[in-house]
């Protein structure tokens, strides 16, 4: 009987500590994470809307906007405007029907979540982005892959005037993709943490190695941007690394 319980002690033991090592590795990078506040994002055409512990970005353009990720949920519609309305967050004065380009810069469930809310929208992501299968680095299984332009890398879009260049940033999943707007204005997703205005490899990535030289690769454009704007660390008008 003492033997059983002995074991059954140090089983119980085992999942403890192991559950402990888990919430550790997932909890403490959180706690480093500080995503924009909502509203207007300096003296720019930008605005910041925080979802969850993300943020997601619109840039305003005289056609509609360029919405960069869709959210950690859908929960992003003010529950103080009927629906059929659309209108975003109040005050921000932003309708779905207005967001016309959605720039995805990786496929991780909490950048992808609303993509259903923007009916008028195109979709776009990195070609290697997984066309074929569900989970990481897929594309969304609530949207076709003929919804989809898929992307090569330093590829410019032209949403209506406003020139969009598309970047590959892999580290942090294999279709990790950066976008810099107006030659000013850098969107990077994951593709790197900031802490203390230091650029490092973003916590939760599936290869280290690839994201450290995604960084490197970076540094040119990061430097010669006038705004990096990232999903989880806020946005700065110049980086160290």
């Amino acid at each position: 009987m003492k033997k059983t319980t002995k074991r059954l002690l140090s089983v119980i033991l085992a999942v403890v500590i192991i559950a402990l090592g888990i919430g550790t590795y997932y909890m403490v990078p959180l706690l480093t994470m500080r995503p924009a506040e909502t509203g207007r994002v300096l003296d720019t055409d930008i605005y910041a809307l925080k979802n969850n512990n993300s943020t997601i970005f619109f840039f305003k353009t005289e056609d509609g906007y360029i919405m960069i990720d869709a959210g950690a949920n859908q929960n992003i519609i003010d529950e103080s405007v009927k629906p059929e309305y659309g209108q975003l967050v109040k005050n921000m004065g932003i309708n779905t029907a207005d967001v016309k380009w959605i720039l995805i810069t990786h496929t991780d469930g909490d950048h992808i979540a609303s993509l259903a809310l923007f009916q008028n929208a195109k979709i776009y992501m990195s070609e290697d982005v997984d066309r074929s299968g569900s989970g990481r680095n897929t594309v969304p299984s609530n949207i076709e892959n003929d919804e989809v332009v898929f992307l090569k890398n330093n590829q410019e879009l032209l949403c209506n005037e406003t020139i969009v260049k598309c970047i590959k940033a892999p580290g942090h999943t294999d279709g990790s993709m950066v976008y810099l707007i107006d030659r000013q204005y850098l969107f990077t997703g994951d593709a790197f943490k900031v802490v203390n205005g230091k650029v490092g490899v973003h916590p939760f990535t599936t290869n280290k190695a690839l994201a450290e030289e995604t960084i490197k690769n970076l540094e040119e454009t990061i430097n010669g941007s006038s705004l990096i704007l990232t999903s989880h660390y806020g946005y700065y008008e110049k980086l160290e690394f």
